[in-house]
């Protein structure tokens, strides 16, 4: 039986099978009601916290049937993310202009110290499947008085689903390029213990885009990759208010790295031959109590293991990184209006990559202690005091402080300011990178980095106008000294040796605007419109110029339908003020469309469509030969089923 005919055999046996799938609340117009936990590390709604957060919710992740974490982000107002490409390509999250992200999982650290791309510590491929995510919390702004080294532009925060009744679904979809994707999730619940689990895969066969010089549609050499994840958490209840939960995620990418597009010529010649693999296992253990008191608290210990493996003709490498870390946390409601949390962090990573790193160990260890106060005052304002001590095995010792203060005007408005100190731990990558032979030069580390440290200012106001209406906006600054940097020795020498030093300032202002508005009872509207300015000063006497990497302008514009079985949207995405040295158009927009039909109660079928235009553009800077290096894909289709039982 062909994959075509099998898939709409799939869809079309509706009665096989009965059961009841699982789900989510009807969809949330306005999210101020809704509850938090990223932005304070204890629980308050959004009208009730000083900060730019957006939220994910798993009724989107429904609706929209998306495929990543990536994919559910980029359409979120103030998020970029930057991708290579192709599927096993690279993708990193920026969020108010800077790449300095720290991603969590329920909590839980996993950017590597080892480093990524620029200044990212993650690669956003290696998330959990979209099946285990119950919603995901961006948080924009300063996050190192809370959270430590990386959330400089801010932190996401994947909050995982929990087992609470006996269910099933898998989901099913095939499309272009020889994409075929697989996910299952299985659910039980008995007495006090609930197991969840999923298992995913994610295939393609080839990339094409469309070439910006001859509008022709090119096949990507060496694109093939395949992603394989699995994910287990178990709960236990301990009493009324005690929770024990074991929590283990495994994802494994494997495919061609061709890094270039075809084409370019030079020094960015598409890699035929190049092939890698990267493996992620993570396990963690954590205990809650005080859950339905005013004082919780929770111990969690965790270790992250990664390996890269990355080969070419004539050349082979191999990465390893594991960090252990543990926390604990303690908060208390000191009266009536005073909250107080308390916590202590430790984690040590060692890092590996023999071809590189000159035969050592890189070993890092950071300890850290902190505190967060809360005040409600005069009926409706809040008052967050936050400091932080880390005590780091290579830069030494750092304290970070935040201020946010939140006037709260009714139940569907409020306004906020806040200030927080911010600092980024060098990465081992920059440190200890030793490789005197590559036929171009020499990349030389540097272990006597400084950490990068500045300081981050918000000011934003969110309000429901009425029953259809609701608007925010928000504008930020935020200055960085000692900005770490690679560059080249001699920069007139294309053999020239490179090296890495604390040798610039940044500095990021810009502003956010989103609106989502109910047009009728079907149909609904939201748009976003943020604009970013970057600048550095490299110290070479010619002041501040403007980083070419971030375009200034984004904007994005979704169209929903909802009604009985049917839920549709079409999506664009735009950005211009683009530099003319990174990207070939200064401006771009691209459109996507989804649609599902709910067929029963437990079983959906759904399309999807990705650059209806088949726009030529890129989301990662590169121009070589009047090509994108890094090209986006072009118009591509999927179709899909999902049954629950």
């Amino acid at each position: 039986m062909s994959k075509g005919i099998m898939m709409i055999a799939l869809m079309t046996n509706n009665v096989i099978w009965g059961g009841t799938i699982v789900h989510a609340e009807q969809p949330q117009q306005f999210l101020l009601n809704e509850y938090v936990v990223t932005a304070t590390r204890i629980e308050n709604r959004l009208v009730d916290t000083p900060a730019n957060i957006s939220i994910v919710t798993s009724e989107e992740f429904e609706k929209r049937n998306y495929q990543s974490v990536s994919e559910a982000l980029e359409n979120v107002s103030g998020v970029i993310v930057k991708r290579s490409g192709f599927l096993g390509g690279d993708q990193h999250v920026y969020l108010n202009g800077d790449d300095r992200v720290l991603i969590m999982v329920d909590g839980r650290r996993l950017n590597q110290d080892k480093g990524t791309s620029g200044r990212s510590g993650f690669d956003m491929t290696n998330l959990p499947a979209p099946d285990f995510i119950e919603k995901i919390e961006i948080l924009k702004g300063a996050g190192s008085s809370l959270y430590g080294s990386d959330a400089v532009g801010g932190v996401i925060n994947i909050i995982t689903k929990s087992a609470y009744k006996n269910y099933a679904k898998i989901n099913i979809n095939t499309g272009s390029w020889g994409t075929q994707n697989y996910s299952a999730l299985v659910s039980a619940k008995k007495g006090k213990t609930g197991v969840i689990a999923t298992l995913n895969k994610q295939k393609q066969n080839y990339t094409k885009y469309k070439e910006a010089d001859t509008d022709e549609n090119i096949k990507w050499p060496n694109s093939s990759n395949n992603i394989v994840g699995a994910t287990i958490k178990v709960d236990h209840e301990i009493g009324n208010d005690q929770l024990a939960t074991l929590y283990f995620e495994h994802s494994f990418k494997n495919g061609g790295k061709p890094y270039y597009a075809a084409g370019l010529g030079g020094y960015s010649s598409v890699y035929n031959h190049a092939f890698g693999t990267d493996l992620n296992n993570n396990i963690s253990g954590k205990f809650e109590w005080g859950r339905e008191s005013n004082n919780p608290g929770f111990v969690q210990i965790y270790r992250n293991y990664y390996s890269g493996h990355h080969y070419d003709v004539g050349s082979e490498s191999y990465y390893y990184e594991t960090k252990d870390g543990a926390e604990i946390q303690q908060s208390w409601k000191l009266n009536k209006n005073n909250n107080l949390v308390a916590g202590i962090d430790w984690r040590e990573s060692e890092v590996n990559n023999p071809e590189t790193y000159g035969g050592k160990l890189a070993k890092i260890n950071n300890k850290a202690i902190y505190l967060q106060d809360s005040w409600e005052f005069a009926n409706s304002w809040l008052l967050n005091a936050g400091i932080r001590y880390d005590k780091h095995n290579y830069f030494g010792k750092k304290t970070t402080a935040s201020l946010a203060l939140n006037k709260k005007f009714n139940d569907d408005s409020h306004a906020y300011i806040s200030w927080g100190q911010i600092f980024n731990a060098p990465q081992a990558n920059d440190m200890f990178y030793y490789s005197p032979n590559t036929g171009y030069g020499a990349m030389l580390g540097n272990p006597d980095l400084k950490p990068e440290t500045g300081d981050v200012w918000t000011i934003g106001y969110d309000t429901k106008i009425n029953d259809k209406t609701w608007i925010g906006v928000n504008v930020f600054y935020s200055d960085l000294d000692d900005a770490i940097k690679w560059a080249a020795v001699d920069t007139s020498n294309p053999y020239s040796d490179w090296t890495v030093d604390n040798v610039s300032k940044q500095k990021k202002h810009g502003m956010e605007f989103n609106v989502k508005h109910k047009l009728t009872d079907e149909f609904s509207i939201n748009g976003s419109y943020t604009y970013v300015k970057v600048e550095e000063d490299n110290k070479d006497g010619n002041g501040f110029k403007r980083d070419t990497n971030v375009s200034p302008n984004q904007y994005k514009i979704g169209i929903s339908f909802n009604k009985d079985k049917w839920d549709a949207e079409l999506y664009g995405r735009g950005a211009s003020g683009a530099d003319k040295s990174k990207y070939i158009d200064s401006k771009y927009l691209t459109l996507d469309f989804s649609l599902q039909y709910k067929v029963q109660k437990d079983y959906k079928i759904y399309a999807k469509a990705y650059n209806l235009t088949n726009a030529s553009y890129a989301e990662t800077g590169g121009v070589s030969n009047g090509k994108y290096s890094f090209p986006m894909p072009g118009r591509s289709f999927l179709i899909g089923m999902e049954y629950a039982f």
